[in-house]
């Protein structure tokens, strides 16, 4: 049992190697991303594509997310059923402050970006939906504030209303970001706004802030029904 646990790990190691910047990734690459050697990798990749979790390339043998993790993704999205809602709301923010905007929740020790409207403009943060990354930066702080208690965060945020950062996961991004709440006061995620820092100085990030909390109050009304 506990032989059939660790392949299991290294199974989900493996799949959690992709992400935005790794669409595919190569056997040597997996290899050095996971700290597996490459034969116990072929096999477990074997497997992941008999269930469809993976696709090879057969030109160059890279490795990409296969329909499988569709149709998991789809199905956890789909116990977001109000979804299209928030997305609107986002697209919202994305209009009225240039930024990209996101609706963040807390999985484990990570952050997942569940909903997402990146900007339009060239100079865009771009973040692909259920991407996970560390608990850092301003939505990470917001998360760890009220999933784990964190007081000194907590203290920041009944003091200002937000969580401010500049280049704690990417030189150059800043994020901005507030928690939301249903109409029982429990906590539900954070809501951001981020892009390039040049875009965040006395004068817009007053004007963000107004935004997400004039925002707040329709999507914690969505997130109350």
């Amino acid at each position: 049992m506990t032989n059939t646990i660790k392949v299991i790990d290294k199974a989900f190691h493996i799949l959690n190697s992709f992400d935005e910047t790794n669409k595919s990734v190569r056997l040597k690459e997996l290899s050095h991303i996971t700290s597996l050697n490459k034969s116990t990798i072929l096999r477990i990749c074997d497997s992941l594509i008999k269930h469809n979790f993976l696709v090879k390339n057969e030109i160059n043998g890279s490795y990409s997310l296969g329909p499988g993790t569709w149709k998991i993704g789809s199905i956890y999205n789909s116990n977001f059923k109000i979804g299209e809602e928030i997305k609107y709301i986002l697209n919202e923010i994305c209009t009225l402050t240039g930024q990209s905007s996101g609706f963040w929740v807390k999985s484990r020790n990570k952050k997942v970006c569940l909903y997402r409207i990146n900007s339009k403009s060239e100079l865009n943060h771009y973040i692909i939906e259920g991407t996970t990354f560390p608990l850092v930066s301003a939505t990470g702080k917001i998360l760890l504030a009220f999933s784990e208690n964190k007081q000194n965060l907590l203290n920041k945020i009944k003091k200002n209303g937000y969580i401010f950062t500049i280049g704690e996961r990417l030189d150059n991004i800043a994020s901005l970001a507030i928690p939301i709440f249903d109409n029982k006061k429990l906590f539900k995620g954070a809501l951001s706004v981020s892009g390039w820092k040049q875009f965040f100085n006395s004068k817009t990030l007053p004007k963000y802030v107004q935004i997400l909390k004039s925002k707040r109050i329709i999507l914690e009304r969505l997130l109350s029904e």
